[in-house]
């Protein structure tokens, strides 16, 4: 008994279940809805019409018996909606000594000669300032990149891609993590092997978007630079002890703080 009551209440539940689905469908829901309240179509597909128009007008709600609560819909009339418009009116031509009135109106009231609009400027993006005991880490990433050849920079570049979430973060979102990078570069870059392979173009990809890229990381998060600086080295052990130097000098901290903690150190 205990078991047949379990199973009828289950199916039950189920049934109230579906029903409530069924309720909240748009497949029944608009058909339930139409039939309680029959106006709504014919409401609907005059606003319908209304819109195929332009929206001139709006239709009419009457209520045309307030015991019984029936609703009409109508139009209104035209003349409320449509503009009336007006035949043009004959103009006669101006005589001579009109003409010569506009003419000299004209040259006293004539605007400036403008100038030729300049081709907007492409936005730049702006540096974040770096601390003082930071620059010269910044001048050494500076001399290290500088001194990249090609294939360095290219296995530079994929690392600080990886790093950023390519392959499993969105790629606008890895590339606006990049300055003057576009996704569909990217794209380009990691998935087609397009990237620069003439020294001008590697040192113009270098200038633009790999060295402004890195000085953003060392001033907002150090921790991903030295991690990508740290990948690079595994891929390129000849660059280890420069990089190396790099990530100390990222790591020590600031003389300020030295100078306090020697100076609590001796009172202590």
């Amino acid at each position: 008994m205990f078991v047949i009551e379990d199973i009828k209440t289950r199916i039950i539940a189920w049934r109230i279940k579906r029903a409530a689905e069924r309720r909240y469908k748009m497949k029944y829901a608009l058909p339930r809805l139409f039939e309680k309240y029959p106006w709504l179509e014919t409401y609907l597909r005059e606003v319908r019409r209304a819109e195929e128009l332009g929206f001139p007008y709006v239709p009419d709600i009457v209520v045309r018996d307030p015991a019984t609560a029936k609703i009409e819909i109508r139009r209104p009339p035209p003349t409320r909606w449509i503009i009336q418009q007006t035949p043009p009116q004959p103009t006669t031509p101006p005589t001579p000594q009109e003409q010569t009135q506009q003419q000299t109106q004209e040259q006293t009231t004539a605007p400036p000669q403008q100038q030729p609009q300049q081709a907007p400027r492409r936005r730049r993006e702006r540096k974040i300032p770096l601390p003082p005991e930071l620059e010269d880490v910044y001048r050494a990433i500076k001399r290290l990149v500088d001194s990249l050849s090609i294939e360095e920079t290219h296995t530079l570049f994929r690392i600080m891609a990886e790093m950023k979430g390519y392959g499993r973060l969105p790629v606008r979102y890895v590339a606006n993590q990049f300055i003057n990078l576009s996704h569909p570069s990217l794209v380009r870059y990691m998935e087609r092997g397009e990237m620069p392979t003439t020294p001008r173009g590697v040192a113009r990809m270098q200038e633009r978007t790999i060295l402004p890229t890195l000085r953003r990381d060392l001033a907002t998060n150090p921790t991903l630079l030295i991690e990508v600086l740290r990948r690079f080295a595994d891929h390129h052990p000849d660059r280890q002890e420069e990089i190396q130097r790099i990530i100390q000098k990222i790591m020590s901290p600031p003389e300020e703080e030295t100078q306090e903690e020697e100076q609590l150190s001796i009172q202590n």
